[in-house]
């Protein structure tokens, strides 16, 4: 039996001031956000013996998970009494500003575990998600929500080296409640808010593996290989929610059908066939893509900042006569792949490779003193932003806004032992 309990609050405030030449400053605006998330769960199994090489593990969960969000909003140009709790300004009313959202979720679940023959083994699991989601506050709305997800796991070892594994899932993502209500923006701080929408379905997806494992002779390492495909229903991404041409706003909400596919390749290897057993290599492989309709200009798209793949690459080398290891990490982002669109603007993310080192070495009373040095190079990350004037999809380029942050290295000293 496994029980959790955690709460976030989380407080923000966010001011907007007009700077003018003669070093004079106007706040034009006071963005105040509150919001409590509390989740409580409980969790229990219990797994049996049954038959010839079979087990059964049956069990359930309940989990209770509530937010009480707010939002303030204050203007300097809007008509209305100014509040002193925001700076003067005068505040503007907001839909779903102030809401509560309380999910209450049951999933019992059962889980079969068949060894067929020494060679092939089968997991065959059987979930049942039923749920009920409140929102009261600046809006009044209850859903109900079911959803079958089994899963079936086989594993065939074709030889004591070389397995293969398929499967076949039914995934639903859990919701944010963040989505249901109005909220502060906290990548674009031309905008004021964003919206919230009620009304909001849990992206699902059937997913399809094939993996493979190899393992080399003597011990020198593993490599695999995984293939997958994924059909999404009910694709959560912004959608439009505009009430007029002159009053342009988007939410998150959800596109409808999309795919995603891809593969990863790892390969972990002991150097020994140079001589260095004790030096270990690991790297892996992502490719990876994915497909939705924009609700903004009907065009097929990637997934809203979708990472097309990654490269990691770790070294690690014991000498163990002076109980010292030392290592290296690579790793860098297929870049031209993360894309944010919107109802007015456009956006992708580009980043440079990051480097890293360590040495570790162990004295004789057991301690250890390990030093990290992270992000050896500049490692800048850069984001490049289209703005139209009035909507994307009419192609309008109002601005370009280009924005790079810079991290310099990062050293740390590790010490640790029993005293």
């Amino acid at each position: 039996m496994l029980g959790i309990a955690n709460q976030d609050d989380n407080l923000r405030i966010r001011r907007r001031f007009q700077r003018f030449g003669n070093e004079t400053e106007e706040l034009n605006l006071t963005l105040k956000s509150r919001s409590i998330t509390e989740e409580l769960i409980i969790r229990s199994s219990y797994t049996f013996d049954f038959l010839q090489n079979q087990s059964l593990e049956i069990g359930g969960e309940r989990a209770q998970t509530t937010l009480d969000s707010a939002l303030a909003l204050g203007l300097l140009h809007a008509p209305g009494t100014p509040s002193a709790a925001l700076g003067g300004l005068v505040p503007v009313n907001l839909g779903l500003a102030n809401s509560q959202v309380e999910e209450i979720r049951y999933e019992p679940f059962a889980i079969h575990n068949w060894i067929i023959n020494p060679k092939l083994t089968l997991e065959s699991t059987l979930l049942f998600e039923t749920s009920e989601i409140v929102q009261t506050g600046d809006a009044l709305n209850s859903r109900n929500f079911d959803f079958i997800k089994p899963k079936i796991d086989l594993r065939y070892n074709i030889t004591p080296m070389f397995q293969i594994r398929g499967s076949v899932e039914r995934i639903v993502n859990q919701l944010s409640f963040a989505d249901f209500v109005a909220a502060n923006d906290e990548q674009d701080n031309d905008a004021n808010t964003l919206n919230g929408n009620a009304e909001l379905r849990q992206q699902a997806q059937w997913r399809y593996t094939l993996n493979s494992e190899y393992r080399l002779p003597n011990d020198v390492g593993v490599v695999s290989a995984e293939f997958f495909y994924a059909d999404h229903q009910d694709v959560i991404d912004w959608i439009d929610a505009s009430t007029s041409d002159n009053n342009l706003a988007s939410v998150n909400g959800n596109l409808g059908d999309g795919v995603e596919f891809g593969a990863n390749i790892t390969a972990s290897i002991r150097m020994a066939m140079i001589g260095r057993p004790n030096l270990l290599v690991n790297s892996r492989l992502e490719v990876q893509d994915s497909e939705v309709t924009d609700p903004f200009d009907g065009r097929r798209r990637r997934f809203r900042n979708y990472q097309r793949g990654r490269f990691t690459l770790t070294t690690r080398h014991d000498i163990p006569k002076w109980r010292f290891n030392w290592g290296t990490q690579y790793f860098d982002r297929l870049d031209g792949g993360m894309f944010q669109y919107d109802i007015r603007d456009f956006e992708f993310t580009v980043g440079e490779p990051f480097y890293g080192v360590f040495a570790e070495i162990r004295d004789r009373r057991g301690i250890t003193y390990r030093l990290d040095v992270r992000q050896l190079t500049d490692g800048s990350q850069c984001r490049e932003r289209w703005r139209y004037e009035g909507r994307r999809s009419e192609g309008l380029l109002r601005e370009l806004e280009y924005r790079c942050t810079h991290g310099g290295t990062q050293p740390s000293l590790t010490i640790t032992g029993n005293f």
